[in-house]
């Protein structure tokens, strides 16, 4: 009788020691569920957003591969962005229509971030698309650039090509607006004008 209570009791203790085992590991899984303060609020693959001014029109549209939103700052993460800025001045028609916006530029680049107050932040490849044929600018190329998506502002501090018509022209640093189809380039600016007959 006494070897049953011994080994009982023994089947008992060993049974305690092992969920007290179990209590006192770290469940890997558990960890990987709660979100590290430097980590995005949310990931997405394969993304396109319209964006809506404060009146209700729509001012721009994003596509990207990958996007990664960071709430402690309101930043997001675009990988390979393509960024299309509407405009309402594209046409006579439109400006009498409203809601009829055209897209008057294209952004890509390979890397870009969106911050709360709307500054587009391009980095890698960099080419700002005019998409109206009768644009005075046609494209820009850089390997970083700056967007202010409510006022069509561009800046750059890097090596930058302007291609225009009848004009391509190169500078180290660009300040322009990309509504008003205007671009001043500082610092080493070559110009090549090509005169039509």
């Amino acid at each position: 009788m006494n070897f049953r209570w011994n080994l009982i009791l023994g089947v008992i203790a060993l049974a305690l020691l092992a969920w007290f085992y179990s209590l006192n590991q770290e469940d890997g899984s558990l960890a990987n569920l709660i979100k590290k303060p430097d980590s995005p609020e949310y990931i997405g693959q394969k993304m396109e957003t319209t964006i809506f001014s404060p009146t209700g029109q729509k001012q721009y549209i994003a596509k990207s591969d990958k996007a990664e939103y960071y709430s402690e700052d309101g930043h997001t993460d675009f990988f390979n962005p393509v960024v299309f800025v509407l405009d309402d001045s594209a046409s006579d028609e439109s400006k009498q229509n409203k809601t009829d916006l055209h897209q008057s530029w294209k952004l890509t680049a390979a890397k870009a971030t969106l911050t709360k107050d709307n500054m587009l932040n391009l980095s890698g490849r960099v080419v700002a698309q005019s998409l109206l044929p009768e644009s005075r600018l046609q494209r820009i190329e850089s390997e970083r650039a700056t967007v202010n998506l409510n006022t069509q502002d561009i800046t750059s501090n890097t090596e930058v090509r302007i291609n225009g018509q009848n004009f391509v022209s190169s500078g180290l640093k660009l300040d322009g607006n990309l509504k008003q189809q205007v671009a001043t380039l500082k610092e080493q600016v070559k110009t090549h004008y090509e005169i039509n007959k």
